[in-house]
């Protein structure tokens, strides 16, 4: 049997002296503790864990009976025996009455003893089976009321408040609350609280460091992650920062819980008792079990509230865009949607959900969107236009692109994919189209109505020159000329297409000199050499056609601006860089002109058609290249064009 530890109260201190003697001698397994008066026995009792109270009846100040009722105003359960030689049966009568345990008369011998000692193992081991069953109980119930709150808690908040009350609210506990450790400034900032409080929280201050403000059972569990008790409150010396004013509220022992789930500390549970010694071992294994859930409630609240603002967020994004979003199931139905799915289609929620995507398109569309669906599900991709149909019948081009959607483990879940009105880039490419035809017969008007006037001028030109000559002539075959540049320029903007064709590999000498010869008048002064370099240089991917039609639209810019006797030189712009230049030693062009001069019609020559440079342009960026204007090594004009792939 466990250990008794026994508090005999007797006025006559000798008497009390042989009888400790003699029980002890009795039984290995009593301790007891002797008082003279009720008043020290009282006060042992708020200090000391007690089995089993021996007391006389008469006494001074407060005989036995009385004793026994002030105790059973705290203790109704305690063992108490009235071992007294004063007795009678009316004093065993009201003994009996005021809730004592046993009475027993005192006598010669240590028969008595045995008894005395026989009577008060009866009564502990009652008294201890007793408690365990109603602390089973007691542990049960509170276990179960936190459980409960654990699962129905539907925020951390409310979490924290419920914990607390059903902890105050279970005997022998009167105060409980939960606090948080600021980490800059190391104190603990309580969140929630419930029970006997009185502005006991506002009143005291906790930490979690080293200070006389740490070292209490909140500090110590904080800093080394354990539960932490103080068994007696009015003896502890690490209590005495917060001792009275917890005494005043009648605090008598207090325990602190870290709520701590997979190496975060989440908080603090601290809980008062309205006994000392209240928090033995059985104790402290349930507080740290109960921290142990409340933590994990927390960190799965956490957890949940986390992935709701996600969610949120997630939504928020979705309904903010102007394309409609969808989740298809792998049965082609619908499980999620934004905003402006609803919007556009004009359906109900109930009407929305779990509908077969396929029946928002018309009859003659749905074949192609069942393909297109049961596509995506199977090759994880696809694209498809169609129309989708609103809830009043209207039908609105839509581009729609869907993504095979898989699980974790790779298994099929459905589809997620979006649908963009494309109402705009249809109207976009009509118009485009109808530009496209107009250009087209603009460019057939081009051909027959200027051509073939112009072809006669110049017929007739030649006719007028064999038989005289004159400036006039001269200054009317130039004017012959530029038209027909002119018009050449123009039939190739609206004739070629703004992609380049297949690209091939090109020697930028040999298109150079091709170039040359169409754009130069053999007649003339002007001269073009290449400064490529040796044979070794690698050729450039390009279209044939344009390029060529670049680089005569770049020589005759610089006959043009630099005069019939200019030169010309093409180049690599460096051994790392399949780009070239193409630069004149002409009187060149100011840095504030060469930001316009691939703009259509800019030109400050009165020979110049202000398009040629334009078609360099979009030639380039057809390709893909870079080009900018700056100035050669002789003065003149220098066009740098960079960016190039080699055919190597």
């Amino acid at each position: 049997m466990p250990s008794i530890d026994v508090l005999h109260v007797d006025d006559e201190p000798d008497f009390l002296d042989v009888a400790t003697e003699i029980l002890e001698k009795q039984s290995s397994n009593f301790n007891v503790i002797t008082e003279t008066s009720a008043t020290e026995a009282l006060e042992r009792l708020a200090e000391s864990n007690v089995d089993c109270v021996v007391s006389d009846y008469r006494m001074p100040e407060q005989d036995g009976i009385e004793l026994l009722e002030s105790i059973r105003e705290q203790y109704p359960d305690l063992p108490f025996i009235l071992f007294t030689g004063q007795g009678s049966e009316a004093v065993a009568s009201d003994a009996i009455a005021a809730g004592a345990t046993d009475y027993l008369r005192k006598g010669h011998g240590t028969e008595r003893y045995e008894l005395l000692a026989n009577r008060i193992e009866n009564a502990v081991e009652q008294y201890r089976t007793s408690q365990r069953t109603a602390e089973l109980e007691r542990v049960r119930a509170l276990a179960s009321n936190i459980d409960q709150a654990l699962i129905r808690a539907s925020s951390l908040s409310e979490l924290k408040t419920r914990v607390c009350e059903i902890i105050s609210d279970s005997e022998p506990y009167l105060f409980a609350w939960i606090g948080e450790c600021d980490s800059d400034t190391d104190r603990i900032e309580p969140c929630a609280h419930a029970g006997v409080e009185e502005a006991y929280l506002d009143e005291i201050v906790v930490t979690a460091d080293n200070s006389p403000t740490g070292r209490g059972p909140a500090g110590t569990a904080i800093r080394e992650r354990r539960i932490a008790v103080s068994q007696n409150i009015q003896e502890d010396p690490e209590f005495e920062v917060w001792r009275e004013k917890a005494l005043d509220r009648g605090y008598r022992s207090a325990a602190a819980v870290p709520l701590e789930y997979d190496g975060t500390l989440y908080g603090l549970l601290c809980v008062y008792s309205s006994r000392s010694f209240a928090f033995c071992e059985n104790e402290q294994e349930l507080l740290s079990e109960l921290g142990d859930n409340v933590s994990h409630a927390m960190h799965s609240l956490k957890i949940r509230d986390k992935l709701r603002a996600e969610r949120t967020f997630t939504d928020q994004a979705l309904d903010s865009l102007a394309d409609i979003f969808y989740v298809l199931d792998s049965e082609g139905r619908i499980q999620r949607y934004n905003e402006q799915f609803a919007a556009v289609t004009g359906y109900s929620e109930a009407r929305l959900t779990n509908l077969d995507a396929v029946n928002l398109f018309p009859d003659d569309e749905q074949d192609a969107v069942a393909r297109a669906i049961e596509e995506t599900l199977t090759t994880g991709q696809t694209t498809i236009e169609a129309d989708l149909l609103t809830g009043d019948g209207k039908r609105i081009p839509y581009e729609f692109t869907g993504d095979r959607l898989t699980d974790q483990d790779g298994g099929l879940r459905g589809l997620v994919g979006t649908g963009r009105n494309i109402s705009e880039r249809d109207r976009r490419e009509r118009e485009l189209e109808d530009q496209k035809e107009q250009l087209e017969r603009f460019a057939a008007t081009v051909s027959h109505d200027l051509r073939n006037p112009l072809n006669v001028i110049s017929g007739r030109l030649e006719l007028v020159q064999e038989e005289s000559s004159s400036e006039h002539l001269d200054v009317i075959e130039t004017a012959t000329d530029r038209m027909e540049r002119i018009v050449e320029d123009l039939l190739w903007l609206t004739r070629e297409q703004r992609e380049i064709g297949s690209q091939e590999p090109v020697d930028i000498e040999t298109a150079a000199e091709a170039a040359w010869n169409i754009a130069a008048d053999p007649a003339d002064e002007a001269e073009m050499y290449s400064d490529c370099g040796t044979d070794t240089q690698p050729l450039i991917k390009a279209d044939v056609d344009q390029f060529q039609h670049l680089l005569e639209n770049l020589f005759r810019n610089a006959i043009d601006h630099a005069g019939l006797d200019v030169t010309v030189v093409v180049g690599r712009v460096s051994s790392d860089d399949a780009g070239f230049y193409v630069e004149d030693d002409g009187p060149g062009m100011p840095a504030g002109e060469r930001e316009k001069v691939f703009n259509p019609g800019y030109s400050t020559s009165e020979s110049g058609t202000g398009i040629g440079l334009s078609i360099v342009k979009r030639v380039a960026d057809a390709h893909g290249w870079d080009i900018r204007v700056t100035e050669s090594s002789t003065g003149g004009t220098r066009f740098e064009i960079t960016g190039l792939e080699t055919a190597n």
